[in-house]
């Protein structure tokens, strides 16, 4: 897959989710690998976080999340890149899993909203889910859920620690069962629960889904300095 850089990060070259989702869902059964929802504000951490920066290198799909990396990508290659809301993906491979009856690990989010993730999954959509653990773990509890993830024969693992914690684990946890597709989900888990809303989808359309986020919680407002960062990079034209 063709990949266009946009600050030393390559974008993987997807013009529609549908075609995203047909790689991974192949003739040949479910794709392995890593895949890495790229924003604006990703890019900017990964600048300074080695580890980071490494994980998203080295992962197999780098698709466009933010509309801000769509823009980038347009100025930069004059490319137009679908964008591919991680949420919106993330749901549409676990319906898509349901049908093949793919076996998916679910990793992340609070305990509570773990249960309800994986209830709805399996009562609601069908989904064949063979683990799950919340995302509130020690690290020396890492290596034995590395261990549980690989023993349970997952295909799919919806990794939901947020970025940079999940980009990171996703690559580690490759690397010791590499037969299985990760898929970083950041707080899709909270939304499928139901114990957090979307925006409407009016918002979502227009590429300002990023917006209500940081107005409807206050602690994403630190993220904005990221954003501007990443604004100056574009109307400075050194993308």
């Amino acid at each position: 897959m063709t990949g266009y850089e946009i600050r030393g990060l390559s974008i993987s070259n997807y013009r529609d989710q549908s075609v995203l989702l047909d790689d991974v869902f192949g003739a040949d059964g479910v794709a392995t690998g890593t895949m890495v929802a790229m924003n604006a504000e990703k890019i900017v951490i990964a600048e300074t976080d080695i580890d980071l920066r490494d994980s998203i290198e080295k992962a197999d799909y780098r698709y466009a999340d933010g509309v801000s990396v769509v823009l980038a990508v347009r100025r930069r290659h004059g490319v137009r890149l679908a964008r591919i809301a991680g949420a919106d993906l993330w749901q549409s491979m676990m319906r898509r899993a349901a049908q093949q009856n793919t076996p998916v690990f679910l990793l992340g989010g609070r305990p509570p909203v773990s249960l309800e993730v994986e209830r709805r999954l399996r009562v609601d959509w069908g989904v064949h889910v063979v683990g799950r653990r919340h995302g509130y773990f020690a690290e020396s509890e890492r290596g034995d859920i590395m261990r549980e993830i690989r023993d349970s024969g997952a295909q799919i693992v919806a990794v939901a620690l947020g970025s940079p914690k999940q980009e990171i684990f996703m690559q580690e946890c490759h690397r010791r069962h590499p037969a299985a597709l990760y898929i970083g989900v950041g707080g899709s888990f909270d939304v499928v629960s139901g114990h957090v809303r979307r925006a409407p989808v009016l918002l979502r359309r227009c590429g300002m889904e990023w917006c209500y986020r940081i107005l409807t919680n206050p602690s994403r407002w630190g993220r904005v300095r990221r954003l501007a960062r990443f604004a100056g990079y574009y109307w400075r034209n050194r993308l």
